[in-house]
């Protein structure tokens, strides 16, 4: 019997992951992806933002204050742009959202992705 996630808590957690298509593809990830993450860091709502390398996929993890906050985000500006250039960029990508009562670390998030 499985559990299902929990629906709501005190944040909504974003872990995102791509893998790079190839070096060729990795100046073009650079130029949406830098914009995307300084936006990200002033985002309404956003508690904490970072980008990192894990098991040589590209990640960010991202904490809200609420689901509905990092819908705002993700539908505009520079994330929508870096969005239309996933399918340039990346041969991989996977999106994991979840609700918790603590802040996570980095490690606990990436155990949850």
């Amino acid at each position: 019997m499985s559990t299902s996630p929990p629906k709501s808590g005190k944040y909504y957690v974003s872990v995102t992951s791509l893998l790079i298509k190839n070096i060729l593809a990795a100046p073009k990830f650079v130029y949406y992806t830098m914009p995307a993450m300084r936006e990200a860091q002033k985002a309404p709502g956003i508690l904490y933002c970072t980008g990192t390398g894990y098991k040589g996929l590209q990640m960010t993890i991202t904490v809200w204050e609420s689901k509905e906050k990092m819908r705002d985000y993700y539908k505009g500006g520079a994330h929508l742009a870096a969005m239309k250039s996933l399918k340039d960029v990346s041969s991989y990508a996977k999106i994991h959202g979840y609700f918790t009562d603590e802040m996570p670390t980095d490690s606990s998030a990436l155990d949850e992705w």
